[in-house]
């Protein structure tokens, strides 16, 4: 288990202890959990997943579901953007940083400079859906300075390998469209060193 935020620690050596620990784990079994309703949470904590994705639910009530991953020996990635009832905001990370997360997505540049700066991995989310989407989402990487970036959808990944090969110097996850072994190999194939998936059938591949 990752050490748990210490009151008035931020960023600098403990971002890089968790993310090592993230890594780490996605290296081990690269295939993280994709977690879009309740009824997922359950298959997802029995499964060999060890990082879990968590992509909807409120923000609010997440703390008990956070709890619940770190005990099963497990690691958690919230969506700042997809989850109700927090802002997209400094405010908003701050609340997931304290209920739990080890581990913050976002689209925002601005965003995930702040979440870095909260002492646990930024996740920023590429959104490509064409050769003008994908230059200003490397822009905003360069900016922001992810610690991690996730290519979505992540079955486009081997279709644009070369266009970010050289641009994005953190590991890649891809996300997205991940429903075949076949799109999970893919991916991998294509320079991801992780997945997240919401199906289930795929959670316990290596």
């Amino acid at each position: 288990m990752l050490p748990r935020r210490a009151r008035g620690s931020f960023g600098g050596v403990e971002t890089a202890t968790r993310l090592a620990e993230i890594v780490a784990r996605l290296r081990e079994h690269p295939v993280g959990a994709a977690i879009k309703e309740e009824a997922q949470l359950e298959p997802a904590l029995e499964s060999p997943a060890a990082v879990l994705f968590i992509l909807r639910g409120d923000g609010l009530e997440l703390g008990p579901v956070l709890r619940r991953i770190h005990a099963a020996g497990k690691l958690a990635a919230v969506h700042l953007d997809l989850v109700e009832g927090i802002g997209r905001d400094h405010v908003g990370v701050r609340w997931l940083v304290r209920a739990g997360a080890d581990a913050v997505i976002s689209s925002h540049g601005h965003l995930v400079r702040t979440i870095r700066a909260s002492g646990v991995v930024a996740i920023q989310r590429l959104l490509l859906s064409d050769g003008t989407s994908i230059a200003a989402g490397l822009a905003a990487v360069e900016r922001a300075s992810p610690d991690l970036v996730e290519v979505l959808p992540g079955a486009i990944l081997p279709h644009v390998r070369d266009l970010l090969a050289t641009r994005v110097r953190v590991p890649l996850l891809a996300g997205g469209f991940i429903r075949r072994a076949a799109d999970l190999e893919a991916a991998l194939a294509a320079g991801a060193f992780a997945v997240s998936t919401s199906s289930p059938e795929l959670w316990g591949r290596r």
